[in-house]
C-alpha cells in the first residue's frame, strides 16, 4: 500500500564524509576555476563531441609547425587547455552520473515522503470521521497545502 522507491538511512558521518568530498573538490578548483554569467554560457563558441576530434588534430599539427605560427599565438596555452580539457572531462562525466545518482535518489525519497504522506492523510481523514478531534490538525494541513502554491506565485513575481 505504501511506496518505498528509496532507503538511504545516511548517518552523520555519511553525511560529514559527503561533505568532505565536496569540499576538497572546491578546495583543489579554488582559484582555477573560472565563473562564467549565464550570457557567457549561451554566448561562448564551444567544443562540442563533433568538434573535439577536429580540435585535438589541429593541436597536433600545429605542433608540428611551431615555426609557422604568429609570435604572439599561445601554442603552450592552447596544449595546456586541451590537457586540462581533457582531465576535467573525464572527471565531469563521473561527476555528472554521481549527481544524477543524487537527483535520482533525491526525487524517488521525495516521492516516497509525498505519496506516503498522502495516503497517510487519508488514514486520519477516514478516523476523523470516527473521532473528529482531528478537525484542528487536518483544517491545518489544508491550510498549508493551498497556501505553497499561493507563495510560490508571490516569490516569482
Amino acid at each position: 500500500m505504501s511506496q518505498n522507491l528509496a532507503e538511504v538511512k545516511l548517518t552523520a558521518q555519511d553525511i560529514a564524509t559527503l561533505r568532505e568530498g565536496l569540499e576538497m573538490i572546491r578546495s583543489v578548483l579554488a582559484n582555477r576555476s573560472t565563473s562564467l554569467t549565464p550570457k557567457q554560457r549561451k554566448t561562448l563558441v564551444k567544443m562540442g563531441d563533433k568538434s573535439r576530434n577536429f580540435c585535438e588534430q589541429a593541436v597536433t599539427g600545429l605542433q608540428s609547425h611551431t615555426d609557422s605560427l604568429p609570435r604572439d599565438f599561445d601554442l603552450d596555452g592552447l596544449t595546456t587547455d586541451l590537457a586540462d580539457f581533457t582531465a576535467l572531462d573525464a572527471f565531469f562525466t563521473e561527476f555528472t552520473e554521481v549527481g544524477e545518482m543524487i537527483d535520482d535518489t533525491a526525487k524517488a525519497l521525495s516521492s516516497d515522503v509525498m505519496v506516503n504522506t498522502l495516503i497517510g492523510v487519508s488514514f486520519l481523514k477516514a478516523l476523523n470521521k470516527l473521532k473528529p478531534s482531528l478537525d484542528k490538525l487536518l483544517q491545518d494541513l489544508r491550510g498549508i497545502r493551498r497556501a505553497k502554491p499561493a507563495a510560490k506565485k508571490k516569490e516569482a513575481l
